[in-house]
């Protein structure tokens, strides 16, 4: 038997109520504990009246005695699973024979996994209709897959305990793996469990909770295939007998009501079936769908899986993965695949990742259809219409490319990614020394080892962004049938009308951040008393703290997990209601996922479908690590005699921005734009502007209020106004969030970068108002400044200084001279050969170019010294090296610094190192257009060098020119992965732009990439 207060502390948490309230004491003092895990006293009331309970009250609850509280609460079940388990231990059992560590730690357990199976097959004996199963093997395999779920409850306690014998000196044995199997034999036996499950009660009820809900979840599963065995040959098997059940493997999904996952049972003559153990009507209405898309697209013959629906639950079809037997074949997956994800995009699905994607040769099947009309969750208040199509686009169905980011690795967890040995992008739990008394916990790189939903060909997977066309083409098929068809789809006996009362699922957090709150929860720290695993797991409460739909959610969510279930919220397309299990959500869903999606159909047109091909292509190329072309673009012959005027180079200009304003996103009041941005080094992302200025809404507007000025179209004024239209609030929420401010920063990338170009549009857009909003922008970036500082242009003190001294020169602004002098002073004292290597953006030569402007701003002898010393050591680096393309590229930006700064005038070296550049960038390349490092940033070299008398008058016209031709024949060449188009500065349209009116009109347009204002 196990003492009342061992079963107390273990079964008893905050989050189960309590039968009566407990006496009063004066215990405010362990209460003081949990008031500090919560942001706000308001939080942690709400959070105790959820229980019944104020803070007195859960001071008393921490203070009475065990004995008492078990008095009050009787004898749980669980322990008496546990107590049955110890009557199992062996009292002495042998030393075990050689295995894993894991085999060792099931042989600790084994006593729960014999008595749960021993309970199993009492239960198949009075199911009623004898099991069409080989029980010995059913027995077997159920005994290893509940082995398995035990280790994973206990293993960190096990080494925890392992490392205790050792320490004390309880191990017995000539060499660390028999000293290690001597723990195992002292802890499977009776007195060794029974000392285990008395230190950590939280762990013994776990431990009972899986085993309990195991005999359960399988008892039912047999049960139900005794019932349904003759149908479900009939109609998933062809009638084709097969045999006995031999084995049942987990699925893909998760743990959800107590313990039930979708399952794969194979039979003796090698048949397979799924068994999913909620409603699969859902699944069976999408399959109409599909039929009704192939009867109406010729050739497109989607593959649907055959159904038994039951209440409740229902089995499907097996799908096997099977490769493809040609590239023909690899291109009809792609085409299927893009005329799916026009179905499941105007279905309003979500959460289609690789796990729930099958290739079947040149098949797509989806195999879990739970998340269709997803309803659209209120999250925090955004009035960002580009937000508000990229969440109502093609990427919300997570067939496209998205990324989960690491510090180890990238991985694309799409239905379409998934790539097969790829680090994974978190630390994962490993030991070292495994199957020893020396074994420890450790964190460790894995590696993702693939999955089913890519087609194979040879051996080797194919690559998503290699059919692009193909999987275009599909999409445009299949969204082309919907909208012409679409009152076959929509209405009161429309098709999709028939998933009224559908079950499907709502995704209110991420289920991975689920599972790895159950896993951290296994923490030995937390498995002795219930209540620490309780604060744990009371992270839910203080992830909603500003989220009262969500919040009240929480108590349910926490009574799943301590089930050891992922949380199910249940809903229907038809309602707004949501459940999780015995809790009913109202109002937190607006609007039903059916009514969502016939919104959504309805206005499907041309523009609409424009806008989703973009995200396909825009998601498909953040797959590439590069950018620009995918394949080199041979430039086109210049036209002989041809030299671009300001007129032809204008209208060029006048073209780009019209492109910009053809892909804004206007709600009438705001404008922006979905682009691409780089990410961190190692990824781009498809995302609404933010306000940087080099890939932003800043640069945008910077562009078109340029060519607004230059033209006086009223047009372009407009939008850029309107771009604007969140920064006054954006400020103002930084500026009482100074903690903040470090992450922003201060160079051209941060707020360094956006005060200039609000000095800029002020100026261009004649307005106080934006005139005021620099001012607020030069403050903070002030305050930024040296917050965490960093040396280069992008990010840190050279851009900071060299954006400061053009809004001094512009406003006169003393903040913003006294900000370039502390960061002109911070530069100076830095040994050049300690800055970064790297290109004008952040490496040594930004930094050299920054010091000597400042120095001749005014500045004294000491930051021209560095300067000079910080070019040099960037010519040092580079100067061997092949002519590069531009601003981030260490020889071209170490060219461009020396061109604007004037330092070739007084050092040979430097002046070798420009000509060299200058005479290479006389002859044109087959690269991007864009401004960073493309021929936009190419000729601002050039125009650069020009000014400063190392190029020959009109040495950019011939680049120009040739610039103007493909301009003509292939349009604008973005710097972004596969030439996306994106409206950004520094990679996209507008760099382009702005590069056309340099050209034309250099006294009027200052260069952007060096910062410069109109006086300069």
């Amino acid at each position: 038997m196990i003492d009342p207060q061992t079963w107390w502390v273990g079964g008893v948490a905050l989050a189960e109520r309590l039968p009566s309230a407990p006496k009063r004491v004066n215990a405010t003092g362990p209460a003081e504990s949990w008031r500090s895990d919560y942001p706000s006293p308001a939080l942690l009331r709400v959070r105790l009246a959820d229980l019944g309970l104020d803070e007195d009250g859960l001071g008393a609850l921490l203070a009475e005695e065990p004995a008492s509280l078990a008095g009050r609460i009787g004898k749980p079940v669980w322990a008496t699973t546990v107590e049955a388990a110890l009557a199992c231990a062996p009292s002495d059992p042998p030393l075990p024979v050689d295995g894993s560590w894991s085999d060792g730690f099931a042989t600790v357990l084994a006593p729960f996994t014999e008595m749960a199976a021993d309970r199993l097959l009492r239960a198949v004996d009075r199911c009623g209709p004898e099991v069409p199963a080989d029980l010995k093997a059913v027995r077997g395999c159920f005994t290893a897959r509940l082995s398995e779920a035990l280790v994973r409850l206990a293993r960190r306690t096990l080494v925890l305990e392992l490392n205790v014998f050792r320490v004390r000196g309880r191990l017995s044995g000539s060499t660390p793996e028999r000293r290690f199997a001597d723990f195992v034999r002292q802890a499977s036996a009776r007195p060794g469990l029974r000392a285990l499950v008395t230190e950590y009660p939280v762990l013994a009820r776990l431990l009972a909770q899986c085993c309990d809900q195991a005999v359960e979840a399988w008892a039912e599963l047999l049960r139900r295939l005794a019932t349904d065995r003759a149908e479900l040959v009939d109609r998933l098997l062809a009638g084709i007998d097969p045999g006995r059940l031999v084995r049942v493997d987990p699925g893909a999904g998760d743990r959800h009501q107590r313990g039930r996952a979708v399952a794969v049972l194979h039979f003796e003559h090698g048949a397979r079936v799924v068994f999913k153990p909620r409603p699969v009507t859902v699944h069976g209405h999408f399959n109409d769908a599909v039929r009704w898309l192939n009867s109406r697209l010729a050739g497109l013959e989607l593959r649907t899986l055959a159904l038994l629906e039951r209440p409740g639950y229902g089995w499907v079809e097996y799908a096997p993965a099977v490769p493809c037997t040609g590239q023909a074949e690899v291109g009809r997956f792609y085409r299927r695949l893009g005329a799916l994800l026009a179905l499941v995009h105007a279905l309003g699905a979500t959460d289609m990742h690789f796990e729930n994607l099958i290739a079947c040769a040149d098949q797509p099947v989806l195999v879990d259809l739970e998340t269709l009309f997803h309803p659209v969750l209120p999250g925090p208040a955004d009035d960002d219409p580009a937000q508000a199509v990229l969440t109502a686009s093609v990427a919300r169905t997570a067939l496209l490319p998205y990324f989960m980011v690491g510090e180890h690795g990238v991985l694309d967890v799409s239905g379409i990614g998934g790539d097969r040995d790829t680090p994974l992008p978190d630390e994962v739990t490993g030991w070292s020394a495994p199957g020893t008394d020396e074994m420890q916990l450790v964190r460790t790189v894995g590696v993702f080892r693939g999955s089913a939903n890519r087609p194979r060909l040879r051996d080797a997977e194919a690559d998503p962004a290699v059919h692009r066309e193909s999987l275009v083409a599909g999409f445009r098929a299949g969204y082309d049938v919907i909208a012409d068809r679409r009152s076959e789809l929509i209405g009161r006996d429309g098709l999709l009308s028939r998933f009224t009362h559908d079950v499907t699922r709502a995704v209110l957090r991420p289920t991975r951040w689920f599972a790895s709150l159950l896993d951290e929860s296994t923490h030995p720290d937390v498995l002795r008393d219930a209540l620490d695993r309780d604060r744990l797991l009371d992270v839910l409460w203080r992830d909603s703290a500003g989220d009262p739909g969500r919040r009240a959610l929480v108590s349910a969510e926490l009574a799943e997990l301590w089930a050891g279930d992922v949380p199910l919220v249940a809903c229907s397309p038809g309602t707004t209601d949501l459940a999780l299990g015995p809790l009913a959500a109202d109002g937190l869903v607006t609007e039903s996922g059916l009514a969502q999606a016939e919104r959504r159909i309805a206005a499907m047109g041309e523009t609409d479908r424009f806008d989703q091909e973009w995200v396909i292509r825009a998601t498909l190329a953040t797959r590439r690590r590069g950018s620009g072309p995918s394949a080199a673009v041979a430039p086109p012959a210049r036209p002989a005699g041809t030299v671009p005027d300001a007129d032809r180079l204008l209208a060029a200009a006048c073209g780009i921005a019209d492109h910009i304003l053809a892909g804004a996103q206007d709600d009438g009041r705001r404008v922006n734009w979905l682009g691409l941005e780089p990410l961190d080094g190692r990824i781009w992302a498809v995302r609404p502007q933010g306000a940087g200025l080099p890939h932003g809404y800043c640069g945008t507007a910077l562009f078109l209020a340029q060519l607004a000025d230059l033209t006086g179209t009223e047009r372009y004024a407009s939008v850029a106004r309107r771009a604007l239209a969140p920064l006054p609030g954006l400020l103002a929420s930084l500026a009482g969030r100074p903690a903040d401010l470090p992450t922003v920063g201060a160079g051209f990338a941060g707020l360094g970068g956006i005060a200039y170009a609000l000095s800029r549009l002020a100026a261009l857009l004649d307005d106080p108002e934006i005139a005021h909003w620099a001012t607020a922008a030069v403050d903070l970036t002030a305050a930024a400044a040296g917050a965490s500082p960093q040396p280069g242009v992008l990010d840190g003190d050279a851009g900071c200084l060299a954006a400061m001294l053009a809004v001094r020169r512009a406003t006169g602004s003393t903040t913003a001279a006294r900000t370039a002098r502390a960061c002109a002073d911070r530069l100076a004292a830095q040994a050049p050969e300690g800055l970064a290597s790297g290109g004008f953006d952040k490496g040594a030569a930004g930094v050299g170019w920054a010091l000597l402007r400042f120095a001749a701003a005014g500045g004294g002898p000491a930051h021209a010294a560095a300067g000079l010393a910080a070019l040099r050591t960037s010519a040092a680096r580079y100067g061997s090296a092949p002519a590069g393309t531009g601003w981030c590229d260490g020889l071209s930006g170490t060219a461009l610094a020396v061109a604007d700064s004037g330092a070739a005038a007084d050092v040979p070296e430097l002046a070798d190192l420009l000509d060299a550049v200058v005479a290479d960038a006389a002859v044109p390349a087959a690269v991007d257009h864009s401004l960073c490092h493309g021929e936009a940033g190419v000729l601002d070299l050039l125009l650069t060098a020009t000014v400063a008398g190392r190029a020959r008058p009109g040495a950019p016209l011939p680049r120009a020119a040739v610039l103007l031709a493909a301009l003509d024949r292939f349009g604008p060449l973005c710097g972004t992965p596969d030439a996306v188009s994106s409206p950004g500065l520094l990679t996209g349209l507008a760099g382009i732009g702005h590069g056309l009116l340099r050209l034309g009109f250099g006294s009027r347009v200052p260069s952007v990439l060096l910062l410069q204002s109109p006086a300069a």
